[in-house]
């Protein structure tokens, strides 16, 4: 019974592993804009500018990861 169980699982993911891995490169690219945004925009406070270099950085980590697991 467990053997089926992973068996189903595994059978499931492989089937989904292509759409993962566009929806990673996509959501990177989303979070560099969005990170882009937040570096341009005008703000009196480093926090702002802050955040957008992380996004922009696991943005970029995301998009890398995602084309290498294709």
């Amino acid at each position: 019974m467990e053997q089926k169980i992973e068996r189903y699982i595994d059978n499931t993911l492989d089937n989904i592993a292509p759409q993962i891995y566009l929806f990673n490169t996509i959501l990177g690219i989303v979070l560099i804009l969005l990170g882009i945004t937040f570096i341009i925009k005008r703000s009196s406070t480093k926090n702002l500018k802050t955040i957008g270099l992380v996004c922009v950085g696991v943005g970029a980590v995301a998009i890398v990861s995602g084309l290498v697991q294709m």
